[in-house]
């Protein structure tokens, strides 16, 4: 037995915390996880840097668990079993993206003369029944995919995530695995009663666990691409997520004025549209706002954005911090902006819709 700090966390938040601790890397994955009555003990390396409160969580030291037996290591199972058939290792990808029962792999340049080889391996050591070429990333305002199925057939699948299932086809509609923080991040903070937009829905990356978890707050979730639109439709008959209203086209057109409490703008895009977002919002509210930058840009560049189109439209910023999400590709980064805005000092006008009553 290893004594060990752990989470305290009831039964019915403990997949959702012990996802985001992961995610975080705060999961001592030495020791098991173990249950006490109605709750779940989830072994940690040290003081979460996040809310506990939020999950009905709190952190203890001492309880014995069990220690974990070492685990199988795909990784090195797949290396061992593409050095068998003679692929050489600057031909083999440095990881992997699993979204449902499909992987998602980019192939470097030493490799296209392996590709099948490498798609048969990595689809068989992991179990999966497609195995996709991610050729170029994710391209345009519909945020389109650019992949070719190398082993396997069929690229529809439905993925789990903290307890909210996802259909999406992969091969048409982006969605990126690495995210799980930030979602449920936000998911977690939302509180019943409040009136979330989401400008850039997609098949509900944001909007469904905010559904999920706050069954009481009300999502308008935008979206253009009407191929993602249709999953979110399915997705949110599939998560029996009622609270959802779906809004298909441009959110400059179909986006609901004067109503938000928080406004998510999930699109790197998204500095283009604050002015949109500005009018989304009642007497006060909060914006993410997602955005790419250069390393060295963040956290001043993302904030000068956000205050700027505020001056622009006569609205207060009380508050904004910017964050690395993570890093995006060779010196730019993936950065969040949270801005906490107010109504303009009295005589000012703000943009249209903020600050204008309204009934829940």
């Amino acid at each position: 037995m290893v004594r060990t700090a752990v989470v305290v966390v009831p039964s019915r938040n403990a997949e959702e915390l012990r996802r985001r601790l992961h995610a975080l890397g705060f999961v001592d994955c030495s020791v098991r996880i173990a249950k006490r009555g109605d709750e779940v003990l989830i072994p940690v390396r040290g003081p979460p840097q996040l809310g506990l409160a939020s999950y009905d969580a709190r952190l203890e030291d001492g309880p014995a668990l069990e220690p974990r037996m070492r685990p199988r290591d795909p990784a090195q199972e797949i290396r061992n079993r593409l050095a068998s058939e003679g692929v050489p290792a600057a031909a083999v990808p440095s990881g992997w993206e699993r979204i449902g029962d499909v992987v998602v792999l980019r192939i470097p340049p030493a490799g296209r003369a392996h590709a099948a080889t490498i798609a048969r391996i990595h689809g068989q050591s992991l179990g999966a029944r497609t195995v996709v070429e991610d050729r170029s990333g994710i391209h345009g305002p519909t945020r389109t995919p650019d992949v070719r199925v190398l082993w396997g057939d069929g690229t529809e699948t439905v993925h789990v995530e903290g307890g909210v299932r996802f259909k999406l086809d992969v091969a048409r509609v982006m969605f990126s695995s690495g995210n799980v923080a930030e979602r449920t991040g936000i998911a977690a903070r939302i509180r019943a009663g409040e009136i979330v937009v989401d400008l850039f829905a997609g098949i509900g990356y944001f909007a469904l666990p905010i559904a999920v978890r706050v069954p009481r707050a009300t999502i308008h979730a935008c979206e253009v691409n009407w191929v993602a639109f249709e999953y979110l439709l399915e997705n949110v008959r599939l998560n029996r997520a009622g609270n959802v209203a779906a809004h298909l086209g441009d959110c400059r057109e179909v986006a609901p004025r004067g109503v938000a409490d928080w406004v998510l703008m999930g699109h790197f895009d998204a500095p283009r549209y604050l002015d949109i977002a500005f009018a989304c919002l009642r007497e006060a509210g909060t914006l993410v706002v997602h955005s790419l930058h250069a390393k060295e840009d963040v956290p001043d560049l993302p904030l000068a954005q956000v205050r700027e189109a505020a001056t622009d439209v006569g609205v207060v910023v009380e508050d904004a911090r910017a964050r690395v999400v993570k890093s995006y590709a060779p010196g730019i980064v993936h950065a969040v902006v949270e801005a906490r805005v107010g109504l303009p000092p009295k005589g000012i006008s703000g943009p249209r819709g903020l600050g204008r009553a309204v009934t829940r």
